[in-house]
């Protein structure tokens, strides 16, 4: 959407000499017009200036056009580097020579490519490319002129077709936006004004989204040549606005505030009131700065992932094109432009503060006429690079990219632009620009929205949105992406020897307490078994213990083995990864169950084993053995559960969720582990207490035993039960997460 211009606005360098070259320019052609004689181009070229040879250059593109097309002034470029030696340092410019071509091609010559490519050998590839007969003509000038258009005519007060114009609300090359009233309808709308041009069609996308400013209608005006598009009026304004306070308030100053003084700017601009009582108002209030870029990327990759599903991209996205309503909700307008390779028109802002800023690296080679990348190769991540750009120019009040020099060619500016975009940038190597409070995630996000290679960005407007929402959930991205300084990105590679340790030593704990209990409540009641029961306790814990934690570590290692492949495999299977992912979150499950059925085997397995050593026991002898064993196990089981969980949701479940898509899994999968955890609590507070019972009821002069339970219960319990509360605060998160983006719009 075009825009007016916005206030306190900061200007670089670049911008300030770009602005200066258009002005020459401007001259240049302004006396070739009213002279209608050949300028000398000597006056227009400042020996000092350091932006000398850019100019040249672009001035000998108008100078060609007039003289080959307009007046019979014919000139050839090799009496240009005979006039200016500076142009064939240090080579002959492509771009002139195409221009050139494709000039005399127009006025009916014969031209022969090769006659340009034996100029300027050492750039073959370029020429033959610009050569090629199929290859359809765009202009590399920086600087276009056309006579004046009907639509640029229309001021506020005037009335075309049913709309009086009211105010302007913006001004480019191509059209005019306004404030207009429909007299038929009685309604506000944003009217754009643009010509009718048969080569130059601009298809109308009836696009249906909170996010996307509402198109109404068109009407074409044959008599007069100009179209009329109405769409939904907004006054918040643009981002253009947001940017420019971004770029006055300190990283950490900024917050929400930031959008709601740019608003109220807008609509005090346009004397519009605010909204009476807005709770997005009062939410924006309440937001940091980082939140207010995802509650904005949110909206807006959503947007773009509903217009990419109908098959149109944006290709112009930027911050003057994202209006704001008078709440503050973003809208995408300018939807479906036609490709050009002049995209934003004639002023400076067609390069600094335009289109060309925002574009990926692909589709500025698309615009670029020397490169053989045809538009119709682009596709949605390139809008999704724009869109990141944007978002992180909103973040840190600066642009990923420096601005490139502007000494040579409007050309080698062009492939000087995709170089820094295909070379790449990492936001975070410049932390200054961050707020203090920005997610480490965020970056990341980000940072994948500006990978050069498509392939390595988020696929769909829907992955972003989803990554951005989880920003705004800070438990939750803890545990899916923990940060690389966490201690459990520190602990990468132990995970194995961590979880078998975790199930290791309650059970060691519980196997020690055990053997000496039943070593003094029953084998010293039998006589002939002391050496029995230390074979036989001996042979079965060599047996259990390894084949239980020996399971539970090939539970693990497959895990993290299925995250590896899903790394490096370039088409991940999705429902192994969910099925990988539910496996991951009842992994203390599945320990705790392994260990109690090795002390529910291990209490049928004792009497018997004593039975064959040592003859016939006693019924209480059977029952005391299976008893310990299982109320034992049951204690032990308790603890892995929480142990493992806890460990395993931490840290690998983020390794099988960074491969893959953490939306995947639904929010019934974390309801079943919350009631599995009330399910263990209760075991873990219910079983020391019947112990301590039953020791009291069958051996009341045994206080040691009764003593250790106790303290070792409390003290468990009072750990488990935190673990607990922590568990059920990160599942909730990861639940509430996961509802928001199930039930996030299509």
């Amino acid at each position: 959407m075009l825009s007016a211009s916005e206030p306190n606005q900061q200007v670089s360098e670049s911008q300030i000499a770009i602005d200066a070259l258009t002005e020459v320019l401007g001259r240049f052609v302004s006396e070739w017009e009213t002279c209608q004689a050949p300028p000398d181009l000597k006056d227009y070229i400042s020996a000092t200036d350091s932006h000398n040879r850019f100019l040249l250059i672009e001035l000998i593109k108008v100078d060609l056009e007039f003289r080959w097309q307009q007046f019979n002034f014919p000139r050839r470029i090799l009496e240009y580097l005979d006039d200016f030696p500076i142009l064939e340092e240090p080579e002959i410019p492509v771009d002139l020579l195409y221009e050139e071509f494709h000039l005399r091609r127009q006025n009916g010559f014969e031209v022969d490519p090769a006659e340009y490519i034996g100029l300027c050998p050492t750039a073959n590839p370029q020429l033959r490319q610009l050569f090629d007969l199929d290859h359809a003509y765009s202009t590399t000038k920086m600087f276009l002129h056309s006579p004046t258009q009907t639509y640029q005519q229309f001021q506020p007060g005037d009335t075309v077709d049913d709309f009086e114009l009211l105010t302007l609300l913006g001004k480019g090359a191509f059209a005019r936006v306004f404030q207009a009233r429909q007299k038929s309808m009685q309604r506000i709308v944003a009217l754009k004004i643009s010509e009718d041009s048969s080569d130059e069609p601009q298809t109308l996308a009836q696009l249906d989204h909170d996010n996307i400013i509402r198109v109404f209608d068109q009407r074409l005006l044959t008599d007069q040549k100009i179209r009329l598009l109405y769409m939904q009026y907004l006054p918040g304004g643009t981002l253009q606005a947001v940017v420019a306070i971004v770029r006055k308030t300190a990283p950490d100053e900024r917050s929400g505030r930031i959008l709601v003084n740019a608003v109220d700017q807008s609509l005090d601009l346009r004397g519009e009131s605010r909204p009476a009582e807005s709770i997005i108002y009062q939410k924006f209030q309440a937001l940091s700065w980082s939140e207010t870029i995802c509650w904005l990327g949110i909206r807006l990759a959503q947007a773009l992932d509903y217009a990419h599903y109908k098959g149109v991209l944006h290709r112009d996205i930027k911050p003057a094109n994202v209006l704001l309503t008078a709440e503050g909700i973003p809208k995408l307008a300018d939807f479906n432009i036609s490709f050009s390779s002049h995209v934003s028109g004639t002023t400076p802002a067609a390069y600094f503060g335009g289109s060309l800023a925002y574009m990926s690296p692909e589709q500025l080679e698309a615009y670029d006429p020397t490169d053989a990348r045809l538009p119709e190769s682009l596709d949605e991540r390139s809008d999704l690079y724009s869109l990141g750009l944007m978002l992180a120019e909103l973040l840190t009040g600066i642009r990923p990219f420096h601005e490139p020099s502007i000494q040579s060619g409007w050309s080698d500016l062009l492939k000087q632009m995709i170089q820094q975009r295909k070379t790449g940038i990492s936001l975070s190597a410049s932390p200054q620009h961050l707020p203090s409070d920005c997610p480490e995630h965020l970056v990341t996000v980000l940072q994948k929205c500006l990978a050069p290679d498509p392939a390595q960005r988020w696929s769909s407007g829907a992955a972003l949105a989803n990554q951005l929402e989880l920003c705004l959930n800070p438990r939750a991205q803890q545990i899916l992406f923990p940060a690389s300084k966490s201690w459990f990105a520190k602990l990468k590679g132990w995970e194995i020897p961590i979880v078998i340790l975790i199930v290791a030593i309650p059970n060691i704990l519980a196997g020690l307490f055990n053997f000496f209990h039943n070593q003094k409540h029953i084998i010293e009641h039998l006589k002939n078994s002391q050496d029995a029961f230390w074979n036989i306790q001996s042979t079965i814990n060599l047996i259990a213990y390894p084949t239980g934690l020996g399971l539970v570590g090939w539970l693990t290692w497959q895990l993290l083995r299925s995250a590896a492949d899903s790394k490096i495999s370039s088409k991940p299977d999705l429902e192994k990864n969910v099925r990988m992912q539910k496996r991951c979150l009842r992994l203390g499950h599945y320990a705790a169950l392994i260990c109690t059925a090795e002390w529910i085997i291990a209490g049928i397995a004792y009497p018997i084993s004593m039975h064959y050593a040592i003859g016939t026991l006693p019924v209480t002898a059977y029952i005391h053995f299976l008893g310990s064993l299982l109320l034992c196990g049951l204690i032990a089981a308790s603890y892995p559960f929480f142990g493992v969980t806890y460990f395993s949701l931490h840290s690998i479940y983020p390794r099988l969720i960074q491969n893959s898509d953490f939306t995947q899994l639904a929010p019934d999968s974390y309801q079943q582990l919350k009631r599995l955890s009330w399910v263990y609590l209760i075991m873990a507070f219910l079983v020391p207490m019947l112990s301590i019972a039953s020791l009291a009821m069958i051996n009341l002069d045994d206080k040691i035993a009764i003593g250790i339970l106790t303290v070792a219960g409390t003290l468990g319990a009072v750990s488990i039960f935190r673990i607990f509360q922590t568990l059920q605060a990160d599942l909730d998160a990861l639940e509430e997460l996961s509802r928001r983006v199930q039930n996030s719009p299509p």
